[in-house]
């Protein structure tokens, strides 16, 4: 039985978020706003819900703290609604992933690239024929799909959607929710 996974990065006003059943992407938003995160938190039964939890160093300002709150209102939400929910620190999540130092977003999106290989962010390739009076089912270059390269099964994650999807991946590898 595949499992659907709620994957949730959250920020100030709009929150990564990726959804997948098994290994293919459900949904992924760069920017989704909270009632696009409850919604799928309420009605994904059964799941588990991912959510990076934000940790402060020195005096935190107000971005970190909204952003903590989001962070801690999401897992609520999952719990009430009796879904697993593993809340994740980032350090958590770059240990996990081998990742060290003060990695950047760009880090952890090519430690991804490297885990589930290139093809899988591939973008849709459109067929150079594709516009051209001639452009049947039976097209040497697409077959008639009008593309020549299909996407990957993770070509539509994006900005902070990567982070989301780091994770499951740090989840997998054994990442778990730890009480400070």
């Amino acid at each position: 039985m595949t499992t659907r996974r709620i994957m949730i990065d959250p920020g100030t006003t709009t929150h990564g978020l990726v959804v997948t059943e098994g290994r293919y992407v459900v949904a992924s938003d760069s920017a989704a706003d909270s009632a696009t995160v409850e919604e799928w938190i309420r009605l994904s039964a059964p799941c588990l819900v991912l959510v990076e939890r934000i940790q402060a160093h020195g005096i935190a300002g107000n971005d970190v703290i909204r952003t903590a709150e989001w962070s801690a209102h999401f897992r609520a939400i999952a719990l009430e609604h009796d879904r697993d929910c593993a809340w994740l620190y980032r350090r958590h999540v770059k240990r996990a992933l081998d990742v060290s130092g003060r990695s950047s977003d760009a880090v952890i999106r090519a430690r991804l690239r490297s885990e589930y290989g290139e093809p899988a962010w591939q973008t849709a390739k459109l067929c150079p024929r594709r516009k051209a009076k001639s452009h049947t089912v039976d097209c040497p270059a697409c077959g008639g799909s009008g593309f020549s390269r299909r996407a990957g099964w993770l070509a539509q994650v994006k900005g902070h959607a990567v982070q989301a999807l780091a994770l499951s991946l740090a989840y997998d590898l054994g990442a778990r929710e730890v009480t400070p």
